[in-house]
């Protein structure tokens, strides 16, 4: 059971690098004591890891992994528990039946009748974000096995809505890559900005060939490239805003351009099939 109580819902929780790094631990140890790491790396409760896994463990990772469960470094970083946890989802997998096995000289013995990584991996995943959320501003680790911010509560449904088919090289392949770059917990001030610059180039894409005006209110067409241009993320100009908190309104104004373009991209679409329904802003 994977669901959240009572501190965790209500915020209250606020992890330190050390509970993180102590969730961790435990985390490892659940799945390995129940064999979800013995099918891609041969890890088990009884059985030591393979030379093969900690070679891969060490060209891989910047620290000592195994044993996880130990205090390996006088100092472990959060880069440190959370390549971690990207490493291990790799390796995870999920166990099948316990069944009974012939080999080729017939010597019978026991084993697992085969291993689902998909399976293992959402299992994984979904243990994790449980803590991981809890952690600084919340973090979650992603289908892809990579960690990343996961938003402010009251905007993760903007984020994590889905990318609904439009134009795969003009417009959606460009959202998708601007929602992953805000994610990315090394982000960087330049790199939001970045993330704010792309969705402006989408709406300026629209506008040129789309026909977004049809669809938005005059003002609010205006006020999508006033922001941008207004606050230095797209052009320069005398009359720039630049004594701002970059970290506040970039938040803002990413937020602000992926609802609308959620919104724009779907009264498109219903244009374009020939339905007629309420402009937004109007």
């Amino acid at each position: 059971m994977d669901r959240k109580y009572y501190s965790s819902r209500k915020g209250l929780a606020g992890l330190t690098l050390e509970q993180l790094y102590a969730k961790l631990q435990s985390l490892y140890l659940l799945f390995r004591n129940r064999d979800y790491f013995k099918g891609n790396a041969g890890i088990t409760e009884t059985e030591d890891i393979p030379a093969g896994i900690r070679h891969e463990a060490a060209v891989a990772l910047t620290f000592e992994l195994f044993p996880i469960y130990e205090w390996s470094e006088p100092e472990i970083t959060e880069d440190h528990v959370f390549d971690a946890i990207e490493f291990l989802h790799d390796y995870v997998s999920k166990p099948g039946p316990w069944v009974a096995k012939t080999t080729e000289t017939n010597w019978n013995y026991h084993d697992y009748e085969g291993y689902d990584d998909d399976a293992g991996r959402l299992e994984f995943r979904q243990k994790s974000n449980v803590f991981l959320a809890d952690y600084k501003s919340g973090y979650e680790l992603a289908a892809d096995g990579m960690i990343q911010m996961r938003g402010t509560d009251g905007l993760q449904h903007v984020l994590n809505a889905d990318i609904i088919p439009f134009d795969e090289a003009n417009v959606d392949s460009k959202v998708r890559r601007a929602i992953s770059k805000w994610k990315g917990r090394h982000g960087t001030e330049d790199d939001k900005k970045e993330c704010i610059r792309d969705l402006a180039d989408v709406f300026e894409w629209l506008k040129k060939t789309k026909g977004l005006a049809s669809v938005l209110d005059g003002k609010d067409d205006s006020a999508l490239f006033e922001l941008a241009n207004s606050f230095a993320i797209r052009h320069h100009n005398q009359k720039q805003k630049g004594n701002y908190d970059a970290e506040i309104w970039y938040s803002w104004m990413f937020h602000f351009y992926l609802a609308t373009y959620h919104a724009s991209v779907r009264l498109l679409i219903k244009k374009e099939k020939g339905k007629e329904g309420p402009t937004v802003g109007g």
